[in-house]
Parts: C-alpha cells; structure tokens; sequence
C-alpha cells in the first residue's frame, strides 16, 4: 500500500495539498466576511462570529506557515536546507500526519457542512501530506 502511494509524484501531492489549504483558508474567509454562518465551523460550537473568528484565524495561520513548509517538502520550490531546518521540517511534516487524523475525525464528526464538504478536503489533504512525509526522513 505504501508504494502505491509513494508512486503519486511528490510535486503533484504538493500543488494538490496547497489547493486543498487554499480552499479552507477560503472557507475560513467567508466566514470571517459573515458570508457563511459561523455554526458551519468547528463543530458548530462557536457561539458568535467573534468566537469563530479566532478560530478561523488561527486555522488561517497555521495553514500560511505549512504552505511555505509543503512547497519546499514537495520540491516545488527546490530549496536545499541545512542539517537542522532539514530536521524541523521533517518533524513538522510527521506531527502534522496525527493531526490531520484528528482533523478528518473531527470533521466527520462536526455540522453537515463540515461532514459533506470539509471532510473530503481533510481527507484529500491528509493523504497527500502523507505522501511528502513519505519522502522525508531523519
């Protein structure tokens, strides 16, 4: 099973994994911009649009500091590291494998637009984030 997955080109995993970023950062925005409600995120556990907007803000963050990661872990933009970036990154790549796990469980588990929308862009993201960490090691 881990060399079927390992013969999906590492650049296209990482164009795919940024699109699926791009996307919930969108999602994110429209909800900032008061587009969708913001019941639709995080569980429909935020009580007001002030309450979802830290949230979202902070799931935008995150995601802007892994675009940057995937791009030069996905050799889209060839950037050769030292010993110890080298190691950050690999470290980031392999945390973020259990923590996209958990995202998808969450998803699944959250509003309807989270379980028939969101899930299939965690799902979809998670697989080719494991595909890149795939390729690193210490």
């Amino acid at each position: 099973m881990i060399e079927k997955i390992r013969r999906f080109n590492i650049q296209k995993s990482g164009y795919i994994s940024i699109l699926m970023g791009v996307f919930a950062i969108a999602v994110h925005i429209l909800v900032l911009l008061r587009v969708l409600p913001y019941a639709w995120i995080n569980g429909g556990r935020s009580v007001s649009y002030q309450a979802a907007f830290q949230t979202s803000l902070s799931s935008i963050i995150i995601i802007l500091i892994g675009i940057p990661i995937t791009l030069i872990a996905s050799r889209i933009v060839p950037i050769r590291l030292n010993r110890l970036w080298t190691i950050i990154l690999i470290i980031w790549l392999w945390i973020g494998i259990p923590l996209d796990l958990v995202g998808i469980i969450q998803q699944l588990l959250g509003t309807m637009f989270e379980k028939s929308c969101m899930s299939i862009i965690t799902i979809i993201g998670f697989m080719m984030d494991f595909r890149i960490a795939l390729e690193k090691r210490l």
